[in-house]
């Protein structure tokens, strides 16, 4: 965030990495509704900033930004593009972008304790629904791919095959710690630029490799590597990483001081590795809605906006990002703010929830409003939590305004018989007024 306050970033969120898809148990595809989380949003526009003009953000919630790792330059998308991808008919719609636990709870770590209710029994929360952008720094450089570069002698190499791979942390280059992908450009270019002066009159043609910490599936490990140097004279290892992510997403509920639970699902990296994000930092920002592209069979739907950082705008911290859902701290001012407006409901528990009328509600339309929804399947044991609930939207406002479910709206609170029973999760591809709920005690 250091590099954003007063900033901004324009958000479109669109269909996700191939390698987010899952085929449900009933052989139907879906896709999460906040697909912003999982992609390679921001592109090659990522440096943007530096310009003045803050991040544009395409395509999705949990923008992966590709870049040339060790160049600081931008650089094309690493292959992370893409709408569908398996073909399937199912879509997440909230992921995001990926993925975002500041405090590392992923899938691989992942305690209960992390979660709202700390093991003890909620009886009430308030339902939110409110439209909120999301920003991730991750837990040292992210690897997103590996590539050929060209040598200033006009030979094509990989440096990095097989050494690092996509889902990998870089956390340093022999011994320098990096947060950023800047950091990672200067370290190896100021130990190749050191290793060149102390050798500048020998003739011996050996080359220096650099020593690269990082963690990959939670386990720290190692790997030498000899950058390249390309006619520009700086060196380069021929990966293309992030080290943030940002997208749009709905909450779901806070407490009554102010703890919040978001989107019913997790902040993927990015990557074809389909992990969760580790990160360093995470916040909830203001955005302003610029656009909605209503969902057609085969194609959802997305949201537009505007998410500005700063100071003034600054909304929530994050402190975990689980499979179940992104969880942290409402300020005080936005608590007081949104206590004096939303419902404060029971939460009802699965043995509650049937089959039925419901309501989503959805800020989608520029206000918060409630929209009529049909429970049409409750699976109380489902494998998948994100999909204990099969839902139908009914409300012709929504339909004509959106199509359905879009990606943005993933997290929006679901109220069944005046009690909050859970959150929008994905949407059909094939019908966008169909998608899958969390129930709500698996998010508590």
């Amino acid at each position: 965030m250091r590099k954003f306050f007063g900033k901004f970033v324009s958000v479109t969120l669109a269909a996700a990495v191939i390698a987010m898809f899952a085929l449900s148990s009933d052989d139907k595809w879906c896709s999460r509704v906040d697909k912003a989380f999982d992609e390679s949003a921001l592109g090659s526009l990522l440096n943007e900033s530096k310009a003045g003009y803050g991040r544009y953000a395409t395509g999705l919630p949990g923008q992966a930004a590709s870049v040339l790792a060790d160049s600081g330059e931008n650089g094309e998308n690493g292959g992370n593009s893409g709408n569908g991808g398996n073909g399937g008919t199912e879509q997440d719609i909230g992921q995001t972008a990926d993925t975002a636990s500041t405090h590392r709870a992923t899938d691989r770590d992942y305690e209960e304790t992390d979660k709202i209710s700390d093991g003890i029994s909620v009886e009430g929360v308030y339902a939110c629904g409110r439209l909120t952008g999301i920003y991730e720094q991750t837990e040292g450089v992210l690897v997103v791919n590996t590539t050929e570069v060209t040598d200033e002698d006009g030979k094509k190499v990989n440096p990095a095959d097989k050494k690092v791979q996509c889902g990998d942390y870089i956390l340093s280059v022999n011994g320098r710690t990096v947060a950023d992908k800047e950091e990672l450009s200067e370290a190896v270019n100021d130990i190749m630029k050191e290793y060149d002066e102390r050798h500048e009159d020998e003739s011996n043609e050996d080359k220096s490799t650099v020593n690269i910490k990082f963690l990959r599936g939670g386990e720290k490990m190692s790997a030498d590597i000899t950058p390249v140097r390309m006619d520009d004279g700086r060196y380069y290892m021929g990966i293309w990483v992030k080290d943030d992510l940002a997208g749009i997403g709905t909450i779901t509920y806070y407490t009554k001081d102010g703890r919040f639970g978001a989107l019913g699902h997790g902040i993927g990296d990015g990557t074809q590795s389909g992990n969760l994000l580790y990160a360093n930092s995470g916040d909830l920002y203001s955005m302003k809605l610029t656009k909605i592209k209503k969902g057609k069979a085969g194609a959802p739907g997305e949201i537009g906006g505007v998410v500005y950082f700063g100071k003034k705008s600054h909304i929530g911290t994050l402190d975990c990002n689980s499979n179940l859902g992104i969880y942290g701290q409402l300020d005080s001012d936005e608590l007081s703010e949104y206590a004096a407006e939303d419902t404060y409901y029971p939460v009802a528990g699965k043995d509650e929830i049937h089959t039925g009328s419901a309501q989503m509600i959805s800020e989608i339309s520029g206000k918060l409003e409630k929209y009529n929804l049909e429970i049409t399947n409750i699976d109380k044991k489902a494998t998948d939590t994100n999909k204990g609930m099969e839902l139908k939207v009914t409300d012709e406002r929504l339909i004509e305004l959106s199509g359905g479910i879009v990606q943005g709206t993933s997290g929006s609170p679901i109220i069944q018989d005046g009690k909050i029973i859970g959150a929008v999760t994905h949407v059909f591809v094939d019908d966008p007024t169909g998608g899958y709920g969390i129930c709500i005690d698996e998010m508590l």
